[in-house]
């Protein structure tokens, strides 16, 4: 229903229509008289959906009791400043937590940088954003807008950072070939949208299914460049042992040459990253910096044992480690900090404390790999109780006035079997080295990760609309640009961090994957549910911001192909500043039509005047 036709409607059909109460958005809340608003926001169904763990509908309206203008702004400044603490979640989640168990994933799985990018970066960073898409809070939304923007905004603001911070060679055939899957796949599903022969769910798997074969691409690839460099040494070492000659030593050169650039796209490595000082030279804000000092390979069996011995007791500083592992503010970090960064690390001191009980740490950087024998015991208690007791509030649905009612039944049960474990791991193990198992913790960090990512994900994109909503924003353009940067702060985060610390091309490779992950999914699901259906019994897919979303991701796509191509595949500062550029046009353009300066790309229905 129509806002306008919401703000006037009588004041018996809004508290006695039923009719109204389920079909009516819950962001037309705020188009009611203020005196109105607590009794709409308990009674619209929808307001009990969108919103996740706060309902901040009855919040405003009925715990702060608004009533005039000014209260209500400052009570989006109170909701701002609620968006920065679900922010620094992300923030440390992903800086201590998140990376350190990618990067140890990676290893294990024995994959190159750019398809640990691919598989598991961009997958996971991608699925939080997958689940918002699939809740209540976008059920209004247009699927494949909300897939474009938020594509062209990972790609230029995340790739422009990659590019921005540090120097590095990508995989050129790699980019390349994603690239052009990327473009593929949205002209395919602008393609099935305008085609009427086949059904929305066979649509919906023939996109399904093209990610699967994007991942055996890459993999095939992967296993064709590992052939490549066998064959490669086998040929020069039997160049080497042939008699030299000018022709037999170009050969043997080039061979080289190509052996250590395949064998740069092929390794991965745990790099040190533990950096306070700046260590690279800078010839201004427009020249790509040079690093002058380059991380160095972690020695992870090194890290590992370095404080064991057999002669120590299996307990000795069980409690004095304990308190260390959980202290929220690190002492070499606050002794080498600023006036201004000690405030910061005081202010993000709760958040610290509550992530170091509920997350494990599994860092290859670390001593002992960041094992805590007492405080990873309590983890494999505590992390359970709390993964499962937060799916289960958000499953139930149960209000208490403005948030949700803590839910812990199914919690309990869990007790039953991770009690026993954590015993068992206590007895066995030792607090000077950590045991064979401590990397299985990364599966539990992970999935904990990735659902505090999901629920900060809903929390914030819910802030953003309704902060839209005050301040007379559309929804269609609050989706595309605000909420869609919004998504994108923990991609952003993730990708920055890695290529500080000299994971460039993982980073790339999650960007583009994450990218053609979450288009392939978002879409082809929408397809198979067949949510939104017009006249003709086609998926809505598609909105009047579309078309200006699809010219602006073509144009993003291909002048990436070009600037790859013109720099030989090496990224600098001046492509970030490029890709910074498309995006920050993106914003004006838009901002423009929302404002009815500018005309869309869209088609404009032309009314004739009757004579």
């Amino acid at each position: 229903m129509p806002l306008t036709q919401v703000a006037n409607a009588s004041l018996y059909s809004f508290l006695n229509g039923t009719k109204f109460m389920e079909n009516v958005s819950c962001l037309a809340v705020m188009h009611f008289h203020y005196r109105h608003r607590c009794e709409m926001a308990t009674k619209i169904l929808d307001c009990r959906y969108i919103t996740n763990f706060f309902n901040y509908y009855v919040m405003m309206y009925c715990y702060f009791k608004i009533d005039n203008k000014i209260t209500e702004i400052a009570v989006m400044l109170l909701f701002a400043l609620i968006y920065c603490v679900f922010l620094c979640i992300l923030y440390v989640s992903v800086n201590n937590y998140f990376t350190p168990t990618l990067k140890i994933a990676a290893l294990k799985m024995r994959v190159n940088e750019y398809v640990a990018g691919v598989v598991l970066v961009g997958v996971a960073n991608s699925t939080p954003d997958l689940l918002v898409n699939l809740s209540p809070a976008r059920l209004e939304g247009l699927t494949f807008n909300i897939a474009m923007a938020n594509a062209l905004t990972i790609i230029c603001l995340s790739g422009g950072a990659v590019c921005f911070i540090r120097p590095f060679r990508m995989n050129g055939h790699s980019i390349f070939r994603d690239l052009l899957f990327l473009l593929l796949i949205v002209e395919l599903v602008r393609f099935f949208m305008i085609d009427t022969a086949l059904k929305p769910w066979i649509k919906g798997a023939m996109i399904l299914s093209i990610y699967p074969i994007y991942l055996i691409i890459n993999i095939v690839d992967l296993i064709l460049l590992r052939y490549a460099i066998r064959k490669l040494q086998k040929d020069i070492e039997v160049l080497r042992q042939s008699p030299s000659s000018r022709k037999h030593d170009l050969i043997l050169t080039e061979k080289i040459v190509r052996l250590n650039n395949l064998q740069q796209d092929d390794e991965i490595q745990i790099l040190e990253s533990k950096l306070y000082r700046k260590r690279t030279y800078n010839a201004g804000f427009f020249v790509t910096p040079k690093p002058l000092i380059h991380h160095k390979e972690v020695n992870v069996e090194t890290n590992r044992t370095i404080l064991h011995s057999k002669a120590n007791p299996k307990n000795l500083f069980l409690f004095s480690e304990f308190l260390q592992a959980i202290n929220p503010i690190d002492s070499e970090r606050w002794y080498l900090s600023g006036t201004c960064a000690r405030i910061l690390h005081i202010l993000k001191a709760p958040v610290n404390l509550m992530l170091q009980l509920v997350l494990p740490l599994v860092d290859y950087q670390m001593v002992k790999h960041g094992w805590s024998k007492m405080l990873n015991c309590l983890q494999i208690v505590l992390t359970p109780f709390v993964i499962v007791a937060l799916i289960e509030t958000t499953m139930a649905h149960k209000y208490a006035e403005w948030y949700y009612i803590p839910q812990f039944r199914k919690a309990i049960w869990s007790l039953l079997v991770t009690m026993p474990l954590a015993i068992v791991v206590f007895v066995h193990s030792r607090t000077d080295i950590p045991p064979f198992y401590h990397s299985g913790y990364c599966v539990l960090t992970l999935t904990t990760v990735i659902i505090f990512f999901w629920i900060c994900a809903w929390e914030m994109d819910a802030l953003i609309s309704i902060i839209g909503v005050v301040f007379d924003l559309a929804p269609s353009y609050m989706s595309i640009t605000f909420n869609a940067v919004s998504a994108a702060t923990a991609d952003f985060i993730a990708y920055a961090h890695l290529a500080k610390h000299g994971y460039g091309k993982m980073a790339f490779g999650a960007i583009i994957g994450g990218s053609v992950y979450s288009l392939v999914v978002n879409v082809g699901i929408e397809f198979v549910l067949e949510k939104k259906l017009n006249s003709r019994g086609q998926v809505i897919l598609y909105g009047d911001e579309g078309v200006t979303i699809y010219i602006f991701l073509v144009i993003t796509i291909t002048t990436t192909l070009w600037w790859c191509l013109t720099f030989n595949f090496v990224a600098r500062r001046s492509a970030g500043l490029f890709m910074w550029s498309i995006f920050i046009l993106f914003l004006i353009y838009t901002t423009a039509i929302e404002f009815q300066w500018v005309h869309g790309f869209q088609d404009n229905v032309q009314i004739r005047p009757t004579p």
